[in-house]
């Protein structure tokens, strides 16, 4: 079956990219756009023809590539996650592990199960498209199953899949949304494929983190609550059990394997310190910036400037103890990556589960799979508290 191609000429494509939240490069000078390939997608209950594409974005910077969904034959380009006869074929396509093909010998957009049962949505099921869309899409199914979409594509293994499925699947832990199936482009001319979604488990009644924290402390950080202790205290502490437990888990794989916990060396401190020391610089150019052009608030400017003075010294502080610790240097393993209170769910039974795997979505793949210290979670979530302090206040 030969391609249909997408006739839109590119600034009414690029016009369309600039509408979506999801797409993360409306602040950049955008030099061209183009479509890679066009997978025709026709769903066998339903009689409208479809296309999945990958379009890309090129860059001052270089090229980012897009998933894109779009309805063929209206003369225009239409979403097709609006269209409720796409998103049912979405997840009627997992349970016979659908495949789709840009002609004979292209690339192919690849649904598969996962684990061991297969979803399957009865015909009453509603499936919509999240409100909540943000750099990815996510389509809910009815209470079951959340779909989510990449709408940035990166060749390669994908964290969010590599370790939902080693926690959910490989090791059972049961802290985790289980996962259920993924979408992959499948190209000869590329050594691996590209993730292009991932279906998940959803866990009914559950509200993230932030809200919750927020909720609980408001009326205690406020000074209106009578309790010696946070009220959220004892959810931490569940918390800390939880992140624990998944560190360890993370650190059993087997030698030679992407989860086996390994010791840290020099070049892992040097490492870390180089990048430590480039983000104090970056975020304290940043606030010369602002007080030089006046946005920093007149109630801010002195801690501002103290910050900016003492900035020099954290970074001298840091070259000096880079390979202070000794023999023991601790262990790096497979960490979340981008840890905080948006990134945890508390369910009805009151219990947090661990999601999103992405790690920083900015961040190229591989250096997003890089073994880290453990502790770079826990400060990074311990800071979160923080913020979620001074937010309830």
């Amino acid at each position: 079956m030969t391609s249909p191609k997408v006739d839109q000429a590119n600034d009414e494509l690029l016009a369309f990219l600039r509408t979506k939240r999801w797409f993360g490069d409306k602040a950049r000078t955008i030099r061209a756009v183009s479509v890679r390939d066009s997978v025709p997608v026709e769903w066998p209950n339903s009689d409208k023809p479809f296309s999945v594409m990958r379009v890309d974005v090129q860059l001052d910077e270089g090229t980012s590539t897009y998933q894109v969904f779009i309805e063929r034959g209206t003369g225009r380009i239409n979403d097709a996650l609006e269209d409720p006869d796409f998103l049912r074929g979405l997840i009627d396509a997992f349970v016979q592990d659908l495949a789709f093909e840009e002609g004979e010998g292209g690339v192919r957009w690849q649904f598969r199960s996962e684990g061991k049962g297969t979803l399957v949505a009865p015909p009453s099921a509603v499936i919509r498209l999240s409100s909540a869309e943000q750099s990815n899409s996510s389509v809910i199914v009815d209470g079951q199953a959340i779909l989510k979409l990449f709408r940035k594509l990166a060749t390669g293994t994908h964290p969010d899949v590599e370790v939902t499925r080693f926690l959910t699947i490989d090791r059972q832990f049961v802290h985790v949304p289980v996962l259920l199936g993924t979408i992959t482009f499948e190209d000869a001319q590329e050594k691996e494929s590209t993730v292009a979604g991932m279906l998940q488990e959803l866990v009914p009644g559950a509200v993230d983190g932030w809200t919750y924290a927020l909720a609980a402390s408001r009326a205690y950080c406020g000074g209106r609550g009578d309790a010696a202790m946070p009220p959220f205290a004892v959810d931490a502490d569940q918390l800390g059990t939880i992140t624990r437990a998944m560190h360890e888990t993370l650190a059993s794989g087997d030698p030679g394997s992407d989860f086996e916990r390994r010791p840290v060396d020099d070049s892992d401190l040097r490492a870390w310190t180089t990048q430590t020391r480039e983000t104090i610089e970056r975020a304290a150019d940043s606030l010369r910036r602002a007080l030089s052009t006046g946005s920093v608030p007149a109630r801010s400017v002195e801690q501002a400037k103290s910050v900016v003075e003492a900035s020099t010294r954290f970074v001298d502080r840091l070259s000096d103890g880079a390979l202070a610790p000794g023999s023991d240097r601790g262990s790096k393993t497979r960490t979340h990556g981008d840890y905080h209170l948006g990134q945890v769910i508390r369910s009805s039974a009151g219990q947090f589960l661990i999601i999103d795997f992405e790690g920083e979505p900015g961040r190229p793949l591989y250096e997003r799979r890089l073994k880290r210290s453990p502790l770079q979670d826990v400060a990074s979530m311990m800071r979160s508290f923080h913020y979620a302090a001074h937010a309830a206040l």
